[in-house]
């Protein structure tokens, strides 16, 4: 090899080295977060389609995900400082509303929530569940319908008995003559009715109070919030653009999001009526005018009786200058 080569050599060696350091710079400047999503059709969709399509990457974030099956063990991992940013469904709404995490934005609104029973029973209305036994996760969203369903009956939590069991094992429980009713959400209620077989009966569901509204949201540490606030808002920004091709792609959204949910696509997108994905016109509705901040005034009024805090109004725990940013 003559001199003239190995001169040329050692220059392009220069210049690879270069290019590899600019590039592991940029890699060194991603910012890390560490984010909870469900493996449902509402928490898993926005999320999968940011991932598959880049739009985290675009925002020089890395994203680390976490599955949670319901809300409150999440909300609590985030307090520890475990979780940055998180979805629940409604149900968990409560831990905000007292003060455990700040209310960022919306996600969907859920119809996913289902009060079931035994077709020979004997109960054929909510009325009839005073002094039952209902299987239900706690504090979680299958809960929250419980209380507008009871309420509406002009019943409470105090005049039925609770049995506080994890939604993901509701299915498991169809055999147990000590309960009458379950109250939970889909997939796993959707198990739980084929369990039952010809004797499973809908007692109520979302669409059953069209006036409540049952947001799905995504939620943060506060300190997070606090102090990440840029990092949150390239977050959310890819998120709502996310959220927004969802809207107008739901069945691939749902193809992108079957490996996260750990469901089939087809039964995925045969869920699709049990959702609905705001589009960019009501998330822009939502987010310039008070009309998120009501709904959120209207779910709290119904978890009234959960809060570890009633001195918190909703203006307290909702964080939404950055989507609000987004869409101003």
């Amino acid at each position: 090899m003559n001199r003239k080569s190995i001169v040329v050599l050692l220059i392009l060696a220069v210049v690879c080295a270069s290019v590899f350091a600019e590039g592991q710079a940029e890699v060194d400047q991603l910012d890390r977060i560490n984010v909870v999503y469900h493996p449902t059709i509402g928490g898993s969709t926005a999320i999968a389609v940011a991932k598959e399509l880049g739009y985290f990457a675009e925002e020089n974030l890395d994203v680390h995900l976490q599955m949670y099956t319901s809300g409150p063990p999440e909300i609590a991992a985030m307090v520890t400082g475990q979780v940055d940013v998180g979805f629940i469904g409604s149900g968990a709404a409560w831990l905000a509303f007292s003060g455990d995490v700040d209310i960022v934005s919306l996600d969907n609104i859920a119809l996913t929530e289902e009060i079931i029973t035994r077709k020979n029973s004997g109960i054929t209305s909510i009325k009839d569940l005073k002094g039952k036994t209902i299987a239900v996760q706690d504090g979680a969203a299958g809960f929250t319908l419980l209380l507008v369903a009871l309420d509406d009956a002009g019943l409470s939590v105090k005049d039925v008995r609770i049995l506080n069991i994890a939604n993901d094992n509701i299915p498991s429980t169809f055999n147990e003559k000590s309960i009458d009713a379950w109250a939970g959400w889909k997939p796993a209620t959707t198990s739980l009715a084929k369990a039952l077989g010809d004797n499973w009966l809908l007692l109520a569901n979302n669409a059953t109070y069209p006036k409540k509204a049952f947001p799905s949201t995504w939620v943060a540490n506060k300190d997070f919030v606090k102090n990440k606030g840029d990092v949150l808002l390239r977050f959310l920004r890819a998120l709502d653009k996310a959220q927004i091709y969802r809207a107008e792609n739901p069945a691939l959204a749902c193809g992108y999001a079957s490996t996260y949910a750990q469901q089939a696509t087809n039964d995925l997108t045969a869920q699709l009526n049990d959702v609905i994905f705001p589009d960019e016109k009501l998330f822009r509705e939502m987010y310039t005018t008070d009309n998120f901040a009501n709904m959120l005034s209207n779910l709290r009024g119904i978890q009234a009786s959960k809060l570890k805090r009633s001195d918190l109004t909703v203006d307290d725990i909702l964080s939404d200058q950055f989507v609000r940013e987004i869409y101003k």
